[in-house]
């Protein structure tokens, strides 16, 4: 790859961020002409048209979004190649963005984060609170460093350590049982039908299958409370606001402390599990090596321990 074309893509780069021709030559102190020329270049070399001129701007066509999406990678990837040789010499290992839950942040991360922070002080970590799937597409684009995700389902593109298998139970709080017997439910058919169901939102794979259980065995769903994370869903199934579908691995001491009780519905469930995630393509830093490393070694020993 030639200076020349490093330079096109640059501007085509800043061109299609900005979607103003104008606005792009005035960031990159050139003018209106060589941005437009550049452009006209960058089309004519790869045979295509990356933009629809439009009254106000310009706009990407479907190839142009497809070329951008490869550009704007290699620019994050050489920006964050700058950024960690300025940061070793400046006594930084280096950044790591990760993405992940809410509860795989609360559950996992922050016991895990304390003491890693302490041993490492020079790196340098950003979390990223969206869903595994959202991590799934960052990881593949190289917006992230590393996940903490569900199973991925592309295998070939994600390296994937599983650190914890998990399932879902039913739960409730004993006062909230009662309160239900009271309005004379005798068993778990009545709990569901008097009680308030608290399921993850209908989009969730797993909620389908938890439908499609009630309907195959006969059950009446009443009053139903959609939740969007995990976190919520603990919280208020421990508040006593109803019967919560939640991760048995996140309850543990409520369940033994008897707060929290589980419900006799044994929903067949494929084997799940959490577990650590990266582009087996990206290139691996020395702060994301600690960091896997770290990561591996403690959850290897509390593997160990239980």
């Amino acid at each position: 790859m030639s200076e020349q074309n490093i330079q096109l893509y640059r501007i085509f780069s800043e061109v299609a961020r900005l979607g103003n021709i104008t606005h792009a030559a005035k960031n990159l102190y050139i003018s209106q002409p060589a941005v437009s020329n550049a452009i006209n270049n960058l089309e004519s070399s790869l045979g295509v048209t990356l933009f629809m001129r439009k009254s106000r701007g310009v706009q990407l066509t479907e190839k142009g979004e497809l070329f951008y999406k490869h550009v704007k990678s290699a620019f994050d990837i050489l920006e964050k190649g700058e950024f960690e040789i300025k940061q070793t010499e400046n006594r930084k290992i280096g950044r790591i963005s990760i993405g992940l839950s809410t509860t795989m942040c609360h559950f996992v991360m922050r016991p895990f984060l304390k003491k890693f922070i302490e041993e490492h002080p020079y790196i340098e970590i950003s979390l990223i609170n969206q869903s595994s799937y959202q991590t799934f597409n960052m990881l593949e684009e190289y917006g992230l460093d590393i996940g903490i995700t569900t199973e991925p389902m592309k295998k070939n593109m994600f390296e994937y350590h599983p650190f914890m298998q998990y399932k879902y139970i039913f739960v409730a709080t004993p006062s909230y049982i009662n309160n239900l017997k009271l309005r004379e439910a005798k068993n778990i058919y009545d709990y569901i039908a008097f009680g308030n169901l608290m399921l993850l939102h209908k989009t969730h794979p797993l909620r389908q299958s938890v439908d499609q259980y009630f309907f195959q065995n006969g059950f009446t769903i009443g009053h139903t409370l959609e939740v969007s994370n995990m976190d919520l869903l603990i919280d208020f199934s421990k508040m006593g606001l109803g019967i919560g579908y939640v991760i048995k691995n996140f309850v543990v001491d409520e369940l033994a402390e008897g707060s929290l009780i589980e419900l006799p519905l044994d929903i067949p469930q494929v084997n799940r599990s959490f577990g650590l995630t990266y582009n087996k393509t990206a290139h691996l830093s020395t702060a994301m090596s600690v960091f896997i490393d770290s990561f591996k070694e403690v959850h290897q020993r509390m593997q160990e321990v239980s």
